[in-house]
Order: structure tokens, then sequence, then C-alpha cells
């Protein structure tokens, strides 16, 4: 019995291992929501003026002021705010406090701003780590669930003109 006990695990290993290699799966995570409906918006408290988004397409980024690749980020936040802010709502939603978003003064954040430490939406998106963007149309349906490097002025421009 002692020696068929390893070959019986290595055989429960091999066949595990097959099924999970075989299992359907989208191809990354932001399959999960695109194309499908969204969050409601919540945010526990503004750090700027609320904006006005009737009509308006939403992007949404998840970030924190203790993530590098979040702070690096803004700057391609604030051109994309600047670029389509009539025809898209920006807000970085942290879930830090807000002494601590008001905190920092650079890179300044030229669109909205609010905090949410209860990662209502984050939760919804599954959002695992930052910096994360998720881009809705105006009835909240998903286009784009990703880091926000790759969504370019092009990309974000294909994404608005197919809807």
């Amino acid at each position: 019995m002692k020696k068929a006990l390893p070959s019986l695990l290595l055989v429960v290993a091999l066949v595990g291992f097959a099924y999970w290699q075989n299992k359907p799966r989208p191809a990354n995570d932001a399959d999960l929501f695109v194309g499908k409906p969204g969050p409601a918006f919540e945010v526990a408290e503004w750090i700027s003026e609320p904006p006005q988004r009737e009509g308006k397409y939403l992007l949404i980024d998840f970030w924190a002021t203790w993530c590098g690749p979040c702070i690096r980020a803004i700057p391609h936040m604030n051109e994309l705010h600047a670029t389509y802010q009539d025809r898209l709502t920006v807000v970085g939603v942290s879930r830090e406090s807000r002494q601590k978003v008001e905190s920092m003064k650079s890179p300044r954040m030229e669109y909205y701003s609010a905090i949410d430490p209860q990662d209502r939406m984050a939760d919804f998106f599954q959002i695992r780590s930052i910096p994360q963007v998720a881009l809705m149309d105006p009835n909240g349906i998903v286009l784009y669930k990703g880091h926000p490097a790759y969504l370019t002025e092009e990309k974000l421009e294909e994404l608005l003109s197919a809807n």
C-alpha cells in the first residue's frame, strides 16, 4: 500500500492538471466583463466636484497614492480627460482615505476624483492589481477593462466610435 500511494497521487495530480489545462476560460479577465452590464456607479465620497455624466461614457481609474504605476498613469489619464471630455467622464477611484488622496500633490489629477473604501466597483470588476481602468458606455455596458497604458487614444477612439 505504501508503494501504491505515491503512484495514486501522481495519477490524481495528472488528471487534475489535464482537466485544468482543458477547462474553457477567457483569454483574460476582461472577457468576463466586456459586452455585459457594469455595476452601478457608487463612491463613498467625492474629492472633486461630482461630474455631470448624463449621456457620457464613463472611464473609471482604479488607483492608489502608494502605487508607482498608478502615479505614472495620471498624465495619460489627464490627456484622455482633456481630449474626450465632451463625450467621456474620467473618474479616479481610490480605496484610501480622503486625507491620503488629498495629500498627494504631484502629479495633479485633472479629472474627477473620489474614494470608495468599500471597493464596491473594484469588487465587481475583480480588481486584483492596480492601475486598472474600466470603460462603460452611457447605458452602463462595459467596453474595456485593463491596464490604462493599453487604452491608447486610438483604442479609445475605436471604442467610442463603435458604440
